[in-house]
């Protein structure tokens, strides 16, 4: 058995009945999705639109961004960066294109060291504040509230958690979801990076639910659910992570994932459960046309807008939108907020 296995095979390779439980029910959804359920290219396009905003907004929040979802779109409709020079701005336009580049890549992009390191310098790029370490494995300790591995250790620890999960996925010795549940958790304790870790370890599970073969990581932001329940992250995180500081333990014994996977399986459900329904809303509903079936799409994962919002966001004309929406409140889909000029929208 190799150093890696030894390492971490014990952490996932015995789960807890819950645990087998919530995977059959995330496997179930996932092969109805690939039993057939389709979707049109528009509501697809709809759909990621309103993914890549939400998650960005949602995962830079979570390190304490105060951009709103609103003002991310603004960033995501092409206006220039020279525009957006604070912080907050900068690391959501990072985001912002590293997940699409996901989103579009995922296939041609493996699990290698020399790809997390792009993907960390992508995420940074336009951060000013990062030019010297963006790229690269920290040089210094990390000054964060959790347990992380010396700066020194960094390259051993990342070749090893990287070798192992690879090792996994290709022999298929663990379930995939475990596989990124432990990768995860064990990026997070390494903390290979001077910054930017938190953001880059969701995006990393986006690329690998997605190499996994799990599509409806494109249609729900697991990003958005992780900052609705942030408390509950940040503990299953540390109580997960105290484990590891136990001293002159047993090999195997005492370090548990165990509330952080519950944690994270708990995410994944529900990402695909909100997914599954979306989509069979749209694969069941053919009295919509493709431009009514966009607009319905835009309200996934915004709570409310208004029709120049959604045309802005969308490209769908103003009046196209307008038609559209009334339709859509005839079918009792859409409900209208307030009159006149500040006339909002909401889905039912």
């Amino acid at each position: 058995m190799s150093e890696s296995a030894r390492k971490f095979d014990h952490r996932i390779k015995n789960p807890e009945p819950q645990v087998v439980a919530i995977l059959a029910a995330i496997d179930e959804i996932r092969g109805v999705f690939r039993v057939g359920l389709r979707m049109t290219p528009q509501a697809v396009i709809g759909l990621r639109k309103s993914v890549l905003v939400t998650s960005s907004g949602s995962s830079t929040r979570i390190e304490g961004s105060k951009l709103s979802d609103e003002e991310v779109k603004k960033i995501m409709q092409g206006l220039g960066i020279q525009k957006f020079t604070d912080r907050d701005s900068q690391e959501v336009q990072g985001y912002l294109e590293t997940l699409k580049n996901v989103f579009d890549d995922y296939k041609d992009l493996p699990l290698r060291e020399s790809v997390i390191t792009s993907l960390h310098k992508e995420l940074l790029k336009y951060s000013t504040k990062d030019d010297l370490h963006r790229g690269e494995y920290k040089h210094k300790e990390n000054i964060v509230g959790i347990l992380t591995i010396p700066a020194y250790l960094t390259p051993k620890e990342m070749g090893e958690l990287v070798f192992w999960t690879a090792e996994a996925f290709e022999k298929e010795r663990f379930h995939s979801l475990l596989i990124i549940a432990n990768f995860i958790i064990e990026f997070l304790k390494i903390h290979p990076f001077e910054d930017g870790n938190g953001r880059l370890s969701r995006i990393l599970t986006n690329l690998l639910l997605l190499r996994a073969g799990y599509p409806f990581v494109e249609y729900v932001s697991h990003e958005q659910i992780i900052e609705q329940r942030k408390d509950q992250y940040y503990l299953a995180l540390r109580a997960s992570q105290q484990t590891f500081r136990t001293q002159n333990k047993p090999e195997g014994e005492q370090e548990t994932i165990a509330p952080w996977l519950n944690f994270f399986l708990s995410i994944v459900k529900e990402q695909a459960t909100k997914s599954l329904a979306l989509v069979e809303e749209s694969t069941h509903d053919d009295t919509l046309s493709p431009k009514q079936s966009e607009v319905l799409e835009y309200f996934s994962n915004i709570a409310e807008a208004s029709p120049s919002e959604i045309a802005t966001t969308t490209g769908v004309l103003l009046p196209t939108v307008r038609k559209a929406l009334d339709r859509l409140i005839e079918l009792g889909k859409v409900r209208r907020v307030g009159r006149g000029r500040g006339t909002r929208y909401r889905r039912q």
